[in-house]
């Protein structure tokens, strides 16, 4: 009973602590963002080396730099990262005008195109730039939307983030959310916003990612094909101190793929591509902590270990 109470505590400091940083972020001039994002990255990247090894051998690996090279970009991914984390965070203290303030919008007519069909729309992006702003945004400009989302461990640290993303009308459910309910989603005419980015583990599809096989979801595909909702690939690019680029690319239509496994590799192929070309144009704006790679394809038969 003790350490259950003990681990709740710790799980509310935790979640006191995020939120502290949050409103402090929000106030922060951007100089003084770049400052606690530049001593973060001395901390974790320098000192702690989380994962520093890693990133420094993906980057060198997946973009082919040297190693000098490699060891710059290394540094410039954990900037990013906390740069990018600092200002995400400072969403629930933000309001709708400073929200609409820090973005403009190129391909807007693209997204409009897609939801005018009426059969929903999905959209699809990765963990690169300001991911967390644009389910919001989007609110914030006459569209429903609804997020996919994977839960924290700490339920205290989830229900922040929970807040968070649902701050000017977006919804949120977790990954289990049923076909049922997510065909009920599109046919309302809403969006569905799903990150397709991450390792999937034995559910993916492998696809080429940056020149490596990568396990990728296949839901974004998988839906599209039974829902016939267009997908609309966006990203939001940092760009110094704003305001920054959200950049929305033109409706990928369903019917040009083949509904069956064939057209979802395909599909799934197309948008690992889009995310692909994001990456290799600001590879520090990209989650490289994550282990992408981890899965690996299983083994051809007759071959030799």
């Amino acid at each position: 009973m003790k350490t259950s109470m003990g681990c709740k505590w710790i799980q509310w400091l935790q979640c006191l602590l995020l939120d502290q940083v949050a409103a402090r972020a929000a106030r922060a001039s951007f100089e003084y963002r770049r400052r606690i994002a530049a001593f973060l990255t001395c901390l974790v990247s320098d000192m702690l080396r989380l994962r520093r090894d890693y990133v420094f051998s993906a980057l060198e690996r997946h973009l082919a730099l040297s190693v000098a090279e490699a060891q710059v970009m290394t540094r410039k991914v954990y900037r990013s990262f906390f740069e990018n984390a600092l200002e995400m965070a400072s969403l629930p203290f933000l309001t709708a005008e400073e929200l609409q303030g820090k973005f403009v919008a190129v391909g807007m007519e693209h997204l409009r195109e897609a939801h005018a069909l009426g059969r929903g729309v999905i959209i699809v992006s990765g963990h690169y730039g300001l991911w967390e702003f644009m389910p919001p945004w989007l609110c914030l400009n006459g569209f429903r939307v609804t997020t996919v989302v994977r839960r924290q461990n700490n339920p205290e640290v989830d229900a922040w983030f929970e807040r968070m993303r649902r701050r000017f009308g977006a919804l949120t459910t977790d990954s289990g959310f049923g076909l049922r309910e997510i065909l009920r989603t599109l046919r309302n005419g809403d969006i569905l916003a799903l990150m397709s980015d991450q390792n999937a583990g034995d559910r993916g599809y492998f696809v080429d990612f940056l020149g490596e096989p990568a396990s990728t979801v296949t839901g974004p595909a998988q839906i599209a094909l039974k829902s016939r909702a267009p997908i609309v690939a966006l990203a939001a690019h940092r760009r110094g101190a704003g305001p920054h680029l959200i950049e929305i690319l033109p409706p990928i239509r369903p019917e040009e793929f083949t509904d069956d496994e064939s057209g979802r590799l395909q599909l799934t192929q197309h948008l690992m591509r889009i995310i692909e070309n994001w990456v290799r144009k600001r590879p520090d704006q990209w989650f490289w902590l994550h282990r992408r790679w981890k899965s690996r394809p299983p083994a051809k038969e007759g071959s030799t270990s």
